[in-house]
């Protein structure tokens, strides 16, 4: 059984990727496009202006009473408002065609992938174990589930403070106890130990650690130390180098007594 430090970094890392087999949310509704008559019709005695001109000026219409269209009545031609001519017009225009009712065989399955991801994940992790006590937690301690559920799990923008992170950490070690052997899939255990050395390279390089003692301090070779530099674009003026040729006997010759 790990002991709780790793059972903490182990749930926050399910936590963090408890909604990622999941699809992203989207609106099944898609009207198909195309001319809608509407309820009104324009005036035709006053041209859709809503009004009039007579003897003595212009005055408003009161067919349509000043509105420049009509409710439209049975023996009226239909009337599209939105693109301003008639229905039969409008049909004569190009538009998007509509969408299939049935799809393809292929599509189909490809529409849910993320179920058979979702049991993959399951399989090789304690997702619904974490699920189980997030419920739990959401009774026992719903402040802290509220931090847990929108920070790590939905990856929300927050900004908390001292007191929420506090919160935060209290609400993931209250599960972290209640899972004694969470397991986290392998690929994410190889992602989250390369994005943690990757990070650490980062630091030391930045501290102006040469190469060879970041690959001493790790464990790792000196060229994929390089290699890991290079990728992540650490300047070399950071790194505490040595300096090259001339430079460096110069240096060397001020330094000595």
């Amino acid at each position: 059984m790990p002991n709780l430090a790793e059972r903490v970094v182990r749930v926050r890392l399910l936590l963090e990727t408890l909604n990622d087999p999941y699809p992203t949310p989207s609106s099944a509704l898609r009207t198909d496009s195309g001319p809608a008559a509407s309820a009104y019709v324009p005036c035709e005695t006053c041209r859709g202006r809503g009004e009039r001109r007579e003897r003595r000026g212009w005055v408003m219409c009161l067919v349509c009473d000043g509105r420049g269209e009509k409710r439209r009545e049975r023996h009226e031609e239909p009337w599209d408002a939105y693109v301003g001519m008639s229905v039969a017009e409008a049909n004569e225009l190009p538009r998007e065609p509509p969408l299939s009712p049935r799809f393809p065989d292929e599509v189909y399955e490809q529409t849910f992938t993320w179920e058979r991801v979702c049991q993959v994940y399951d399989r090789h992790g304690s997702y619904r174990q974490v699920r189980t006590q997030l419920d739990w937690l959401s009774v026992a301690a719903p402040v802290r589930y509220w931090l847990v559920r929108s920070v790590v799990v939905e990856h929300q923008p927050r900004e908390l403070d001292a007191e929420m992170r506090a919160q935060l950490e209290l609400g993931i070690l209250m599960i972290a106890r209640r899972i004694p052997n969470p397991r986290v899939p392998p690929w994410l255990l190889e992602r989250s130990v390369a994005v943690t050395v990757r990070d650490s390279i980062g630091r030391l390089a930045a501290d102006g650690f040469t190469a060879g003692e970041i690959a001493k301090r790790i464990g790792l070779p000196k060229e994929a130390v390089r290699r890991k530099l290079k990728r992540i674009g650490v300047a070399s003026a950071m790194r505490r180098n040595p300096l090259p040729g001339d430079a460096r006997r110069i240096s060397l010759a001020s330094a000595s007594p």
